[in-house]
């Protein structure tokens, strides 16, 4: 066992291995980053537990990097020191990315050790440290996992031509159950397996799911529905504020769950007592899949987000399977469905090969555009996979292609699950208009055409998007290139919200496949959605074009030559200081010209605070927002309508502005210096772990950043803070405009409500603006 005194000593137990390799490579050794001068200057702690905890942040934050100039490759060079400050040389990563595949192997001793070897994400930091030294068009590349659990596998790799049984455990439990559905990924897996027994299991609890394994017995288990984390916040998104949940510990709040310091435990969400769900933790579920150790299947597919660390690998090492695949983070439900089609194609049709089946399946996969910027998937198993008979795939020398994996055949079809509202703001930001829309081309030639049309009707008149395109391949995300023009006026013109219809239609060779109708609430042009789907569009509701904002900054010109104490003084926003390196004086200059924006809001404006304007439902509804020039005349706004004010005078005077949310809550704040602002959003500076913490059972940092501009979570939280605290990001509790506080105990209002338990999210503006999610076209009292 590893040396608790030691925290990198469970790194000497962890090797890579090559195909054809007659040794590998082992991790532990002394570091191996020099600096320029051939000496080693960073003092920064490589331990495995926080470069763990770091490289699962940086990744569940990467729409944040990913289009960031130089970001990417920023993380490739991180992603290098880190494996040699792991002991790994120069020529052992050149050796790694020659090889077509590499296996991570550690052992398995207890859940409570050597858990950051398990989820810290291998697939990603290996693929970017030997990218530099690879060709993608030379030959591809796949990372999986191994656990050392026995001297021996207890399961040949192949022992039938094809599985004979297979349990399709699919849970959304208590009141998500009629939210929810799982039909067609039923039908995809018994499409891949027309010859295996398929047997259902809806909504179980743990002990039915125990013993539904101990009586069937089955080859494969497949496992759909919701993490404990995504499951929780579905619930607390539909079901009442009181609603509970069990857990090891007896019934709890859900929201007290969601609050806890601790995090969620990883795990699956089943079905509990009374109608309620069930928080079962990773072991627990292994416990019931391998029948209190009754039954070991030869794999089993965690079909959900938050899988693939500690679930999936605790199904392997308490003997529930001899393989397990799970998803790091976020997963696209339409592409991870399409994953296990391909693995179960391949299982049904060849040499029951669980690895090989992963890899063609993962190679098919890549080779989507989507899966750019998709989850990591991770592959355990509890047998060596390199060191096999003579039959294997996956020996030395081997090449797997993508082609070779037999297809389903079918006409096409479209997958498309539309949004039940729409506002403005998503049109206006081409946002999309389906929570998924995939078109499937399953046995169709390269001469066949598809056609799709989108309608929305939108009173006597239609809003149209058509696109006709040659079937050259499998399937078709379509989802981010559906888009309507905004020329309608009843978009524009509603001032409540009204029952219109979505119309899809999908044409092959010119005949009409599927025409399919879609009910569709339009909301007003100034309805806010703070909720999962539409939470993001806030930034369009920052209108620095409004004309109550430009008399606010014309109105501000005089104070802000007052507080810099120069008469030539005006907005120069962040010219006054130093591009990269500001000093603390060039700082202040920033600081007094947004305390010249208060001053004015103060006393020139005279606010006061008022409730927000009705919206009947808050369930479907939720908020009317209120524009600078609405404030402006009647003298008054929300927290929110007040916070969007001062974060558009700011962006005026150019001034990077965020805006933060907490439960029923909102207040601006801005960045010192745009350097700050360039760091957070590139992750960078995320070198402390001080942000990110978790436990062997848990982590905190589980809530993946979905839009580059908005980070959730605890540990968005943790960050917010450490930029505060570091005197790059200012809060301002902008409810005391209504109060005719000063700026400084604004400032400390805001700081003080930072230390609340109740954050939800922040949205950097600037960023928003970059991913062009801009300004809508709305101002003055029309609303």
């Amino acid at each position: 066992m590893a040396d608790e005194l030691n925290p990198n000593a469970f790194l000497a137990h962890i090797s890579l291995h090559l195909p054809g390799a007659a040794k590998p490579i082992k991790l532990g050794g002394p570091s191996q980053r020099p600096s320029p001068t051939g000496e080693r200057t960073d003092t920064r702690a490589y331990s495995l537990a926080t470069e763990a905890m770091r490289w699962t942040y940086v990744l569940r934050a990467r729409q944040r990097w990913l289009d960031q100039g130089g970001a990417p490759q920023a993380h490739e060079q991180a992603a290098t020191e880190t494996l040699m400050a792991f002991g790994l040389s120069e020529a052992d990563l050149q050796r790694a990315a020659k090889a077509e595949r590499v296996v991570v192997r550690m052992p398995y001793f207890s859940e409570t050790e050597g858990w950051a070897g398990r989820i810290f994400p291998w697939e990603y930091v290996i693929a970017a440290a030997t990218r530099r030294f690879r060709r993608p068009e030379e030959h591809h590349f796949t990372v999986m996992r191994e656990l050392d659990v026995s001297s021996s596998p207890r399961k040949p790799w192949a022992v039938h031509t094809r599985p004979r049984s297979l349990l399709f455990v699919q849970s959304a439990p208590g009141a998500l159950a009629t939210h929810y559905e799982f039909d067609d990924e039923h039908q995809r897996i018994r499409a891949a397996l027309p010859n295996t027994r398929i047997q259902v299991l809806k909504n179980p609890t743990w002990q039915q799911l125990h013993d539904a394994v101990r009586n069937a017995r089955p080859d494969l288990i497949h496992m759909t529905g919701f993490d404990n984390v995504q499951g929780l916040r579905a619930l607390r998104e539909i079901a009442p504020l009181t609603e509970t949940a069990d857990t090891a510990d007896g019934p709890q709040p859900v929201e007290a769950l969601l609050r806890d310091e601790r995090g969620v435990p990883d795990g699956f969400l089943l079905a509990g007592e009374r109608n309620r769900v069930s928080v079962i933790g990773a072991q627990h579920l292994a416990q019931a899949l391998g029948a209190s150790g009754k039954h070991c299947a030869y794999f089993i597919a965690i079909s959900v987000e938050n899988s693939a660390a500690r679930t999936a690998a605790l199904l392997v090492a308490e003997r529930a399977a001899l393989t397990a695949v799970g998803f790091q983070d976020a997963v696209d439900n339409t592409l991870a469905d399409y994953f296990f089609e391909l693995v179960y194609t391949q299982l049904g049709h060849a040499v029951w090969d669980l690895p090989l089946s992963f890899e063609q399946a993962w190679l098919r996969v890549r080779q989507d555009p989507q899966a750019t910027r998709a989850t990591g998937i991770a592959l355990w198993a509890g047998a060596p996979i390199l060191a096999r008979r003579a039959r294997s795939h996956l020996g030395a020398g081997s090449s797997v292609q993508p082609s070779a994996l037999p297809v389903r055949s079918g006409p096409p079809r479209i997958l498309a699950t539309p949004e039940t509202e729409l506002n403005y703001a998503v049109l206006h930001n081409n946002g999309k208009l389906f929570k998924q829309f995939v078109v499937e081309r399953v046995g169709a030639s390269d001469t066949d055409w598809l056609s799709v049309d989108v309608e929305l009707q939108l009173g006597t008149e239609k809003a149209c998007f058509s696109k006709r395109f040659q079937a050259t391949q499998d399937r078709f995300e379509m989802s981010d290139e559906i888009h309507v023009p905004l020329t309608a006026s009843l978009v524009r013109a509603a001032h409540e919200a009204v029952n219109s219809s979505l119309v899809v239609q999908l044409t092959h060779n010119q005949a009409v496949l599927t025409r399919d109708s879609h009910r569709l609430r339009l909301l007003p042009v100034d309805q806010w959605r703070d909720n999962a789907e539409d939470g993001q569009w806030l930034p369009s509701f920052v209108l620095p074009r409004d004309p109550a904002v430009m008399r606010a900054v014309e109105q501000a010109q005089r104070y802000v030559r007052v507080l810099r104490d120069n008469p030539d003084a005006g907005f120069e926003g962040y010219q006054v200081a130093h591009e990269t390196d500001p000093t603390e004086e060039q700082l202040r200059e920033v600081d007094l010209q947004v305390q010249a924006i208060w001053a004015t809001l103060v006393h020139e404006w005279q606010l006061g605070y008022i409730n927000p304007p009705p919206g009947y439902s808050k369930n479907l509804d939720s908020q009317r927002l209120r524009t600078p020039s609405n404030i402006l005349h009647n003298r008054s706004g929300t927290c929110i309508d007040l916070a969007l004010l001062f974060a558009a005078c700011l962006e005026l005077i150019d001034v990077y502005p965020v805006i933060f949310l907490f439960d029923g809550h909102a207040l601006p704040g801005y960045w010192r210096h745009q350097s700050y602002q360039r760091d957070y959003g590139s992750l960078r500076g995320i070198n402390d772990v001080g942000a990110i913490t978790a436990q062997s059972d848990r982590n905190s940092s589980s809530s993946t950043q979905t839009f580059a501009w908005q980070a959730r979570g605890k540990a968005a939280h943790r960050e917010i803070l450490q930029c505060i605290r570091a005197r790059q990001l200012v809060p301002v509790e902008t409810v005391r405009l209504t109060e005719h506080s000063g700026f400084v105990e604004a400032i400390e209002a805001g700081i003080a409500a930072l230390d609340e338990d109740d954050f939800h999210s922040v949205l950097d503006i600037v960023t928003a603006r970059g991913k062009n999610i801009t300004p809508l076209p709305i101002s003055g009292e029309s609303l």
